[in-house]
Formats: structure tokens, C-alpha cells, sequence
């Protein structure tokens, strides 16, 4: 039961048709919570635990492997690092999955009903919400990513958010559950009813939106893939084998020019040096400003930026203003990887950093999280995540709120993963961020995938796996927020918390009356 609960929850997180498999896979763990005596409940909670994002993090390994030439040690050294950096996650992981087997397990110990399911559904919806917070947060593999191929039901995400919908496929779980548990199919029906009339609702919503995209002012964005792999960071490349890198570039948004494009989209880190130093442009800007002057467009490039010392992780936004060549802004990334590009509590914890592998340089969070202003051809805002950033909903709320015409613009460099299925899950992150926030996405990852998508979630055009490719789409530049980035997690929070108690509280009763 609990392998079958892991297959059927981890499956659509990689094969998205597989999406129906999302509403039934919990429920295996939840009959086995409820049968069994509550001193297995976190053993068997802890193997699906393990089971389930095992499955999803796999390639954290590998991805720690590759990093051998930047820090100097052995390949075997390195791979010793990925399968330490692999089990960390999973402890950690594994944690939230406990507190909710145990919440779960305490409301299924009695009786079964409506309200226990929905208690399910929200201690779901607020153990996801927990791991996704603080300096390790980590929302990898939300349940609610789970349905990013059925648009019908994504749209939930848009007046719930990603937490809601994965607390509502929670409680379809335990209807399900219970349904079997008690043999009373009226729960199963009830599931059914539900999950059909969140479709009609879905449908509904979709078309009303897309009314709302007929009439809004759009733009021409182009997504530029260079498929430049990793080994372009390395220290000792010479500046001769970066001038590709450039020409490439540059050569590719000429095909985007040709194709209309009037905002043109590089990769995180696509120019591997710093484009700017203590305010001062390096090589490379020069080119950059001509081909802006020259096509009148405005180009978001990924560099690097270093200020007294420090290094950023930056995207720098060149416009056409007035007939010359501005820089319009610059976002830094605020929410970095850690222990990937910074260590935490590095002041606090000295030792930490000599323990662990080297690395060539700290990177520093930006200070602001804020939208860069584009006058030109129209004002508009480019709401800029960089890779990490893209899998918070909150991140991109607070990107996104209390703007105008916004495209939501994600940048990332995802060849760290390697020829896994991780950067097919991380691009359908993008997918729920668009839905949420209601903004068309440009995301352009450095060697895929890369996509064009719509504020409804359709992917108007997307770029493979490890290949050079130039996306051009007409996008609908939205103004209106969605419910959810009115009003964020708070609601659907207090309600899951208010669940949760509700449940508790009910077990409470029972026992009293009994």
C-alpha cells in the first residue's frame, strides 16, 4: 500500500497525463494510518516519505557530482557530497511528511466523515506550506503541480493558490479513503461530484479569462535558448572561448528581430562573467547596447554583477529609449539555493564553511524584490525570477502585486541538472505561476526548456532538452490581479489551520462521548 501510494503521488509529477493519478495516490498512506496501531504510523509514514521524494530528488546526486571542476575535488569526492546532499533533503522532507501522517492519523483514529477529510486536505495544505518557508524552504513537488496538464483544474490555483489546490486534492484523497475504509461509497461520490464540478468551474474561468486576453494590450516576446552548458563557468576559460557564447546570442536574437520580437528574454547566467563591476560595464556591453540601438527592442540579459566585492546574481534590462541604448534596471536575486550558492548562517556556523566542498564564490542576495519598469514600446513591468525563485508562489505574488500591465518573466540555468527529468518539473513550475498571478510567462532556461505560456497556463510554444532554439509569441499583457495575489496564502492558511482544529477537536468530542 504505501508503495502504491508513493508511485501513484511521485508518477504525475514527471508524466503530467498521468494527473488522475494524483486524486486517488494518498489515499493508499491514509488507509494504512488508519488501520494501523499509532506506534507504525510514523514508521510507515517515514517510508512513503522516503519513497516519494526520493523519487522526486533523484538527481540531486548527479547534479552535486557535476560540480567537481569548480570546486576542485575528485569526481568520487564530489559524488560522496551529492549522496550527503541527497539524504539531507530527505530528512528533511521527510519531516513535514511525518507531521502530517500524524495530524492525519489523529483524525482518522475515530470516526470518518466529510470533516475529516477536509481536516486531511488541510493539514496537506499546511505541511506543504511549512517546507516552503524559512532559509531551507524547499517546495519541490507540489501536489498541485501534479495537474498542470488538465488546465480545468489548475485554475483553482488562481483564487487558492498552489497550497490550496493541494489541499483540495488532499481531501479528495481522504473521501476516497474513507470511502474505502468504511465501505460507505457516498464519500466516492461525493469525491466524484466534487471533482467534477471544480472542472465546470475550471472551464468557466478559463473562458472568462481568455475574454479578458482578447482585450488586453499585448506584446512580442522572444525567449532566447543558447544551450551553453556548465562547463562555460569553469575559472580558467579563457575570454576567447566566451566570445561564442556572445555571438551566439546576439546571432539567435536576430532571428528574433526577424520574427517581430519587441522584448527579447536570455537565459540566468547567460553571459558567465560580470557584466557590470562597481558600476563600471565590462566586455561585452558594447555589443549589447549596439544591438539594441540598432533593432529598437529591449533585451533582459542574465550576468553576473559584482559591487565592492560582492557577487550577484543579476539580469540586467537594456531598452531602446529615445534612440539610444538605456539600462532600464537591474533585478539581483534575492532567494538563492543554499548551500548551492551561499552558505547559511556562515557568520554564526564558521565551521560549516570549512567543512563543506569549496566553492570559486559566495553569491549575495539582492535587497529588493520589485519589478523592472520597461518604458518602451509600451509601459509595461517585467516581473523578473531567477530559477530558484520561480518555485515559490509567494515570490512571485509579491513580484507581481499592486502592478500594471505585467509579464512575468522567469530566467534560469538548469544544465546542473543534467539529461534528467528534473528540468521538466522545474519548467512546470512556471506553469502554476502563471496561472496564480494571471500574467502571460516567458520563461528562458539556458539549454531547455524553455516556454511561452499563457495566463490561463496554456504553452503557446516550448523548447526541448539540450538544443539552441528561438520562441516568438504574441502574449496578453494583464492588469487585473488574481484572487490569490489579492489576497495571497493567508485565507486558504487560517482555513487549513481552522480544518485542522475542527478535526482534532471532533476526535476530542468522540472520545468524550464514548
Amino acid at each position: 500500500m504505501i508503495l502504491l501510494a508513493s508511485a501513484c503521488s511521485a508518477f504525475p509529477l514527471f508524466v503530467p497525463l498521468a494527473f488522475p493519478l494524483a486524486w486517488i495516490g494518498i489515499a493508499p498512506l491514509l488507509i494504512v494510518l488508519a488501520r494501523h496501531p499509532s506506534g507504525t504510523v510514523l514508521a510507515w509514514s517515514g517510508v512513503f516519505a522516503l519513497l516519494l521524494h526520493g523519487a522526486t530528488n533523484y538527481w540531486l546526486i548527479g547534479t552535486v557530482a557535476r560540480l567537481s571542476p569548480f570546486t576542485g575535488e575528485p569526481p568520487a569526492v564530489m559524488r560522496v557530497w551529492g549522496a550527503a546532499a541527497f539524504g539531507g533533503v530527505l530528512v528533511w522532507q521527510a519531516l513535514f511528511c511525518l507531521l502530517f501522517a500524524a495530524l492525519a492519523a489523529a483524525i482518522l483514529r475515530r470516526r470518518c466523515d466529510g470533516l475529516a477529510a477536509a481536516a486531511i486536505g488541510g493539514a496537506w495544505a499546511l505541511t506543504e506550506w511549512l517546507r516552503s518557508v524559512g532559509t531551507l524552504g524547499y517546495p519541490w513537488a507540489l501536489l498541485a503541480s501534479t495537474q498542470v496538464a488538465f488546465l480545468p483544474l489548475l485554475q483553482l490555483v488562481a483564487w487558492v493558490g498552489s497550497y490550496g489546490l493541494s489541499g483540495v486534492i488532499a481531501m479528495v484523497n481522504g473521501l476516497v479513503a474513507i470511502a474505502w475504509l468504511r465501505r460507505r461509497w457516498a464519500e466516492g461520490l461525493i469525491a466524484l461530484s466534487l471533482l467534477t464540478a471544480l472542472s465546470i468551474f475550471g472551464w468557466w474561468d478559463m473562458h472568462r479569462v481568455q475574454q479578458q486576453m482578447r482585450h488586453a494590450p499585448s506584446l512580442t516576446v522572444a525567449a532566447v535558448q543558447g544551450n551553453f552548458g556548465m562547463e562555460r563557468w569553469r575559472p580558467d576559460r579563457p575570454l576567447s572561448d566566451l566570445t561564442p557564447i556572445l555571438r551566439a546570442h546576439l546571432r539567435l536574437s536576430e532571428r528574433a528581430v526577424r520574427r517581430g520580437a519587441q522584448v527579447i528574454v536570455w537565459s540566468e547566467t547567460a553571459l558567465p562573467w560580470a557584466l557590470r563591476v562597481d558600476g563600471q560595464w565590462q566586455w561585452g556591453t558594447a555589443a549589447l547596447r549596439a544591438f539594441v540601438q540598432r533593432h529598437k527592442v529591449a533585451l533582459l540579459v542574465g550576468a553576473g554583477e559584482r559591487r565592492q566585492g560582492r557577487s550577484y546574481n543579476a539580469a540586467f534590462l537594456l531598452a531602446s529609449v529615445g534612440g539610444k541604448a538605456t539600462l532600464c534596471g537591474v533585478y539581483r536575486k534575492v532567494r538563492l539555493v543554499p548551500f548551492g550558492e551561499y552558505t547559511p548562517w556562515r557568520d554564526r556556523l564558521p565551521w560549516l564553511v570549512r567543512w563543506l566542498p569549496p566553492r570559486p564564490e559566495e553569491t549575495v542576495p539582492g535587497d529588493t524584490i520589485a519589478p523592472l519598469r520597461l518604458p518602451v514600446p509600451r509601459p509595461l513591468w517585467l516581473a523578473v525570477a531567477i530559477c530558484f525563485e520561480s518555485l515559490f508562489p509567494f515570490h512571485a505574488r509579491q513580484l507581481v502585486a499592486g502592478q500594471g500591465p505585467t509579464l512575468l518573466v522567469i530566467i534560469t540555468n538548469d544544465h546542473w541538472f543534467g539529461a534528467t527529468l528534473a528540468p521538466y518539473h522545474h519548467a512546470r513550475a512556471a506553469i502554476l505561476r502563471a496561472v496564480e498571478s494571471r500574467r502571460a510567462v516567458a520563461r528562458c532556461a539556458g539549454t531547455g526548456i524553455s516556454l511561452l505560456a499563457l495566463p490561463t497556463g496554456r504553452v503557446v510554444q516550448w523548447a526541448g532538452w539540450n538544443r539552441q532554439a528561438v520562441l516568438v509569441a504574441r502574449l496578453p499583457l494583464m492588469t487585473l490581479p488574481s484572487p490569490y495575489h489579492r489576497w495571497g496564502d493567508a485565507p486558504v492558511s487560517v482555513a487549513c489551520a481552522a480544518l485542522v482544529v475542527l478535526g482534532l477537536l471532533h476526535l476530542s468530542a468522540e472520545r468524550g462521548r464514548r
